[in-house]
């Protein structure tokens, strides 16, 4: 694929970047906030040297803003304990029962062959997760939990997107180290990481996989530590960042995210047709981006590629985020702007003005939305009111001139072909209907406001 990138654009056909090298970005950004597609968000990038661009929403939203982030708990939460790994008080081989005295070391019962290794990588052999009910203390409550929790089956078989692992391996990080949950977050990954405004809830029997709060600014901070390893070393790092849900684990992960690591994706979207149980194909191997999304869209990654291959152009190493916090009703449409700015930041960091980057080329690097992503999109955000624009819009101007979806076609084949809007299109439909209103949107500020009171 990337030799298709080349080819089309040649040695000569490529401006280089003007001093404000992310303009076209920013272009794009700007137009996906005007047609109301999102709210109240920033994109946030940066490589080894630092931040290289931060955009930030004009409706009143900071980098600095706490936001509730669910599952966005998952990756750090797999970083505070990993810690515990990189000095040495754990090894990832270690079995619960080594320092939780409550949990089996029966070899009939398959609970005694779990690793802390396969609680991080949710293949711990745990099928759904339990409540513990009422109780106090961090420990006193995983056993609870331990003892509530009877479907599993054996470890290293099954991946289950679940908060039941994370919540274990807290019980074995601080059985291990004999310091409560809160001194273990701010020992391992608040102050190392210099996240000064992030906390989980509850405050002392947090959820692991899922009680974070957070801003963008500290999640910049954690992403440019991961990216440069200055906290936890490269062999731990390297262990984190592991495909170990590929086959024969069953399924091999989820089916729009792609396979797992250590509290998060290593992310290869729409890899699941023709099936979910396959290995990661060739460029999402070559592009090694290890994100991980939250439920209210918090979308933070590292791309450690540096390109080449199916990876598309030769760039640095870097981070890319996009920190927010949509209503549940629309959480899901922050990807596809991960899915269209993401590649666009790669041509820029390799040294390329997107404007003057072949259509094809930029599909090709997994850079556009195809029909059935925009279906999604309006299913969430409804029926819009644009400046400019009629009845059904701005959705009839951005699946125009693409076919009809092929529910069994995989993503990658079908922008192959030529059948997907990039960014730059976005730009276009913007200035075709103007800035819009949608009536989803409305709705679910609504709901949130109702709940909130």
């Amino acid at each position: 694929m990337f030799a298709i990138l080349a080819f089309a654009l040649g040695s000569s056909a490529l401006k280089r970047p003007t001093a404000d090298k992310f303009a076209t970005l920013t272009k794009g950004i700007e137009a996906w906030a005007a047609l109301d597609l999102d709210a109240k968000f920033a994109v946030n990038v940066g490589d080894a040297s630092g931040n290289l661009y931060t955009w930030v929403s004009k409706d009143g939203f900071t980098m600095q803003d706490r936001l509730e982030g669910a599952s966005l708990s998952k990756w750090p939460a797999a970083v505070m304990i990993s810690g515990l790994v990189n000095d040495g008080t754990m090894s990832y081989d270690d079995k619960p029962s080594k320092y939780l005295d409550w949990w089996t070391k029966d070899p009939q019962d398959s609970r005694s062959k779990v690793t802390l290794r396969h609680l991080l990588s949710f293949t711990s052999g745990y099928k759904k997760d339990t409540s513990a009910g009422f109780c106090l203390g961090f420990l006193k409550c995983a056993e609870k939990l331990y003892e509530a929790a009877t479907d599993y089956g054996p470890p290293g078989e099954r991946f289950e997107y679940l908060s039941i692992h994370l919540q274990f391996a807290g019980a074995m990080a601080v059985a291990a180290s004999g310091k409560e949950i809160t001194t273990l977050f701010e020992e391992y990954l608040y102050k190392p990481f210099n996240m000064t405004r992030t906390s989980w809830y509850p405050e002392r029997e947090p959820q692991m996989a899922t009680g974070i709060v957070s801003t963008g600014d500290d999640f910049e901070q954690l992403l440019s530590r991961l990216l440069t390893e200055k906290v936890l070393s490269k062999e731990v790092t390297t262990m984190m960042e592991t495909d170990w849900t590929k086959p024969p684990i069953h399924p091999s992960g989820d089916g729009w995210f792609g396979h797992y690591g250590m509290g998060h994706w290593w992310e290869c979207f729409g890899y699941s047709k023709p099936s979910e149980h396959a290995p990661l194909p060739q460029r999402c191997l070559d592009y090694h981006i290890q994100a991980g999304p939250g439920e209210f869209g918090f979308y933070p990654m590292i791309d450690r590629s540096g390109g080449g291959g199916e990876a598309g152009p030769k760039r640095p190493p870097y981070y890319f985020s996009i920190p927010l916090q949509e209503p549940d009703a629309l959480s899901g449409v922050p990807e596809y702007l991960r899915i269209l700015a993401k590649p666009m930041a790669d041509l820029i960091l390799a040294g390329h003005e997107p404007s003057e980057v072949p259509k094809q080329a930029i599909l090709n690097i997994t850079g556009g939305l195809i029909r059935r992503d925009v279906v999604f999109i309006q299913g969430e955000l409804l029926d819009c009111e644009c400046a400019k624009g009629g009845k059904g819009e701005p959705w009839a101007a951005m699946v125009k001139g693409l076919p009809e979806d092929e529910p069994r076609a995989n993503r990658q084949e079908i922008l192959n072909a030529g059948h997907g809007i990039t960014l730059l299109d976005i730009v276009r439909v913007h200035e075709e209907v103007g800035d819009c209103k949608c009536k989803g949107r409305k709705q679910a500020m609504q709901r949130s406001a109702e709940i909130a009171r």
